[in-house]
C-alpha cells in the first residue's frame, strides 16, 4: 500500500508542478505585471535560438550548457516576476488552498490521496506551509532573487550552488517517499504529516464502524424486559 501511495504522490506532484509552472510562466508575459517585459522577450528569443542551434547540432552539449548558463542570469533578472509569482502561488496553492480542502491539491484529489497529520492528528495551517517551503523549490527561488542583485559571475556561483542543493534535496525527498517508513519524506517528517490513500481510509472507517456495531449491545424493548 505504501508503494502504491508513493507512486500516486509522484504523479500528483507532477500534475501540481505543471499547474504551478503554467500559472507562474503566464505572469511574465503580461506586460503591466512584468515591468521588464520587453527585455524578457528579447532574452527569451536568444534562449530559443540557442535551443534551436542545439537541436540542429550546430553547437555541442558543452557549448549549449555554457551558453544557457550565461543567459540564465538575464532570464532571471528580467523575469523576476516569475520567481516572485512562483513563491506566492506555491504558498497560496500548497498552503492556503490545501488547508481549506483538508489536505488535497488538485493532483492529490485526482490520484485519490490526501495529507493527514502524523498519528492522525489534525493538520495545522503552518504544517502545510512547512511542506510547501521544503518541497516546492521555494529555497531556490529565494536564493535566485538574492543572487540577481549581484554581478553575473557572483550570481552564477550562488545560483549553481543553490541549484545543486535543490537537486540533491529533491532526490532525497523522492527516495524517502519511495522507501522510507510510511513513505514519509523529509518535508513530512519536519511538518509532522503523512499522505494516505483516501480509499483505504474510507475502507478502514467502514471496518471500524462495523466493529463498533458488533460490540455495541442492542437496547432491549419494554416487552423483552
Amino acid at each position: 500500500m505504501t508503494s502504491n501511495v508513493a507512486l500516486k504522490r509522484i504523479v500528483a506532484y507532477i500534475i501540481d508542478y505543471f499547474l504551478i509552472t503554467l500559472v507562474s510562466s503566464a505572469l511574465v508575459y503580461i506586460s503591466f505585471i512584468n515591468p521588464k517585459y520587453d527585455e524578457y522577450i528579447e532574452v527569451t528569443e536568444k534562449y530559443n535560438e540557442i535551443m534551436q542551434d542545439y537541436y540542429d547540432r550546430d553547437i555541442d552539449t558543452n557549448e549549449f550548457s555554457e551558453q544557457t548558463r550565461e543567459i540564465s542570469y538575464e532570464l532571471n533578472k528580467n523575469g523576476y516576476v516569475y520567481t516572485i509569482g512562483s513563491i506566492v502561488i506555491i504558498f497560496l496553492y500548497f498552503g492556503v488552498f490545501v488547508y481549506f480542502t483538508k489536505g488535497q491539491t488538485l493532483g492529490k484529489r485526482i490520484m485519490g490521496i490526501r495529507i493527514v497529520g502524523n498519528k492522525n492528528k489534525k493538520v495545522k495551517w503552518y504544517q502545510y506551509f512547512i511542506r510547501a517551503f521544503i518541497l516546492n523549490g521555494v529555497i531556490l527561488n529565494i536564493v535566485t532573487l538574492i543572487a540577481i542583485c549581484f554581478k553575473e559571475s557572483t550570481y552564477l556561483k550562488i545560483y549553481m550552488t543553490a541549484y545543486n542543493f535543490d537537486t540533491i534535496l529533491m532526490i532525497i525527498l523522492f527516495l524517502m517517499v519511495l522507501f522510507y517508513k510510511e513513505g514519509r519524506g523529509l518535508h513530512d517528517i519536519l511538518a509532522g504529516t503523512k499522505v494516505i490513500d483516501v480509499r483505504e481510509e474510507n475502507l478502514q472507517l467502514e471496518k471500524e464502524e462495523k466493529e463498533v456495531e458488533v460490540i455495541k449491545p442492542k437496547k432491549k424493548s419494554k416487552k423483552e424486559e
